[in-house]
């Protein structure tokens, strides 16, 4: 079996190992078993590595994967030659396509935030789109909180394009099939090989079961008592070890 492991709520919870993690990192290192470590974040994988570094979690880097890696794979394997993308320098810095701001062959949105993107992106986004350039974005969140705060995600951006342009925008980050597969492809797999392994039922498990993969619900992070109903295929255990425990 190969695995998939969420990164926080699963293996972090903030700057410090979760539960049992180090143990059983090391554990399937020393058993020579393949393994990713996910997340929703956009940060670069050297950043995660180095959080993981700091608890005593050694991985290398082509064992992380984030949106940007996984639509580096998406626009390799469709053949994508030239992009136009939203995000800052260092989420720029990530992507293996050629950047195009004059004739993109795919539009790549990442974070609208750090540039502070306004009305002439958006427009020209918009025209990009009315012109049948296809788009996908690392996230479909609204929002998230900043100080207490709510602040605009790019979620609610993509929201706004879809609802002028009446196109669907595809997501590459959890739970979608597109991320999980993109994982499954790292990992020269099969779906039905690879465990995905999460605290949140609604991302990790959901994801997986849209990849064909198995999955296993932790009791830490986001997991809520009772959240084992939301996926009675998936077992639900309370510490990382005991998922290798029959």
């Amino acid at each position: 079996m190969k695995y998939i492991i969420d990164l926080d709520g699963t293996l972090l919870n903030s700057d410090l190992a979760n539960l049992d993690a180090v143990e059983f990192v090391k554990t399937l290192q020393e058993s020579s078993m393949e393994f990713l470590i996910m997340t929703n974040s956009i940060k670069s994988p050297s950043l995660i590595k180095n959080r993981l570094k700091q608890v005593d979690i050694h991985v290398g880097l082509e064992q992380i994967i984030n949106p940007i890696v996984a639509m580096n794979l998406y626009t390799e394997k469709n053949n994508y030659k030239k992009a136009y993308a939203i995000g800052s320098q260092t989420e720029l810095d990530q992507l293996s396509i050629e950047l195009d701001h004059e004739h993109p062959e795919i539009i790549l949105l990442l974070d609208f935030e750090k540039n502070n993107i306004g009305y002439s992106e958006l427009q020209k986004i918009f025209d990009w789109i009315d012109q049948g350039v296809p788009v996908v974005t690392a996230s479909r969140s609204h929002y998230y909180l900043k100080s207490g705060k709510k602040t605009l995600d790019t979620g609610a951006f993509v929201t706004l394009l879809e609802s002028v342009s009446d196109v669907t925008i595809e997501v590459i980050g959890k739970p979608s099939k597109e991320y999980f597969m993109a994982g499954v492809r790292k990992l020269n797999a099969q779906p039905e090989e690879v465990t995905v392994i999460g605290d949140d039922w609604r991302t990790d498990v959901l994801g997986a079961s849209k990849a064909g993969c198995e999955s296993i619900l932790i009791q830490s992070g986001k997991y809520q008592a009772g959240d084992e109903v939301h996926c009675k295929d998936s077992k639900c255990v309370k510490q990382l070890m005991h998922v290798l425990k029959p």
